[in-house]
């Protein structure tokens, strides 16, 4: 208690106001009682009957006790506002009530049990969409990338890739704006730091210091406050192996892009990786599980490869959506349509999603031809296909602005956010 009272804390004239006006709440309901029972003799004292018998008191004694109870009302209310603001002033964002705050909090966690799965910007944009809408997401994020500063990190300290973490921890955090530019800020000085990302650098010391990659991931997400919680899909550092539809075998995300033509195939390596508790929990729990949107073969799928993640969505509940990519890719998905894509999802996982989110707003010509001189073109899709499978088909206008052709992660996570509460709705009906 008496760390409460300490200077500085912001806390003691807030009491003092409060006890004010509890003083004065409490005055103006004993007058009230004593002024309706002015005339009832044997409740007063001698002293007291001169003046609560006198025509003063007993023709405005009511107004009195009146006003003292609205003072002593609107009082409490401004000391406990103010002690909350004071109280609260160190979590809560610039800018906002403290009321507006614990009631965004509350919206958030009654939220869907979300689960989305994959890897690269496509997930951390989905992430920055979703989080408006519940604080119950889980990220499960691909860990095979072996490229940049992730693979650098990954060879010298035998750690799984952290670089798509990173995306996601800014991503979720409740400090976006901030965390996002010092999680991301890349150094470009120094013959040691130079290309490596500050949060993958965060990541790799808390890994030294906490002794696992999985440890170091869960202090992370309780340092930046995270809306949600965001895991590896295995601590484990995994190689990821494909075999192309020619039957050529890459070994190494970051050499997929450099073979042309589609990949046939994915494995990681070691195939008997293990999957957090905390992941199977999640998957286990959810309500919604997300594939995509991201690279097919080396965000997407990755994750679904681990054994443990592979047996809980199979045995989950939940609606599975699979947010097809509005681009193929070169070198990963070259020629493929959106039932190509849901057909690799399920030679990997065992499963079909129960619902696909296609894109229906068409690109512009410039953002299309500079994909087509890539050796990029638009993922089709025959409705037909589906029907057969059973498989629903969401037409959305989806498509985001910008250079590249991504998703709108606003409009995807409010009809993700809507469809959830749709189908909860009929679930328990």
């Amino acid at each position: 208690m008496r760390l409460w009272l300490k200077p500085g804390m912001g806390v003691k004239r807030h009491l003092a106001l409060l006890v004010i006006a509890t003083l004065l709440l409490t005055s103006g309901f004993v007058l009230l009682l004593l002024w309706l029972y002015a005339y009832n003799q044997k409740m007063l004292t001698p002293s007291m009957k001169s003046f609560f018998n006198s025509n003063f008191w007993l023709f405005y004694g009511n107004m009195v006790s009146i006003i003292a109870i609205v003072i002593g009302l609107f009082l409490s209310a401004i000391a406990i506002a103010r002690l909350n603001s004071s109280l609260l002033s160190h979590w809560k964002p610039e800018n906002h009530g403290t009321a507006q705050v614990i009631s965004q909090k509350l919206n958030l966690s009654k939220g869907p049990k979300i689960v989305a799965l994959g890897g690269g910007t496509g997930l951390s944009n989905l992430l920055r969409g979703i989080r408006k809408y519940s604080s119950n997401i889980t990220a499960v994020v691909a860990v095979s990338d072996d490229g940049g500063s992730s693979g650098r990190l990954r060879s010298a300290f035998d750690m799984p890739a952290p670089g798509d973490i990173n995306d996601c921890l800014a991503a979720l955090s409740d400090y976006e704006d901030d965390v996002s530019a010092l999680l991301e800020y890349r150094f470009t000085r120094g013959e040691e730091l130079q290309g490596h990302s500050f949060g993958n650098l965060m990541i790799t010391t808390l890994t030294e210091v906490e002794g696992s990659f999985a440890e170091a991931i869960k202090t992370m997400n309780s340092i930046l406050n995270i809306t949600g919680a965001v895991y590896p899909a295995t601590e484990e550092a995994v190689i990821l192996k494909a075999k192309k539809r020619s039957g050529k075998i890459i070994v190494g995300e970051s050499q997929l892009a450099k073979s042309s033509g589609a990949i046939h195939k994915v494995q990681i390596e070691p195939t008997d990786v293990k999957v957090l508790s905390e992941v199977r929990t999640a998957i286990l729990e959810a309500e919604l599980i997300i594939l995509g949107p991201g690279s097919l073969f080396t965000s997407t799928i990755p994750p679904l490869l681990v054994k443990g993640i592979q047996e809980a969505i199979n045995n989950c509940h939940a609606e599975l959506v699979y947010i097809s990519n509005i681009m193929t890719e070169v070198g990963e998905t070259d020629g493929m349509n959106a039932f190509d894509h849901i057909q690799a999802i399920y030679e990997h996982l065992g499963r079909y999603p129960d619902r696909l989110i296609v894109n229906s707003k068409p690109i512009d010509k410039d953002r299309l031809e500079l994909y087509q001189k890539e050796g990029a073109q638009v993922v089709g899709f025959d409705e037909a296909d589906f029907k057969e499978l059973n498989i629903k088909l969401s037409q959305l206008a989806i498509l985001g602005h910008g250079q590249h052709a991504q998703h709108d992660s606003d409009k995807l996570a409010q009809w993700l956010a809507s469809y959830a509460k749709k189908y909860l709705a009929k679930k328990g009906a």
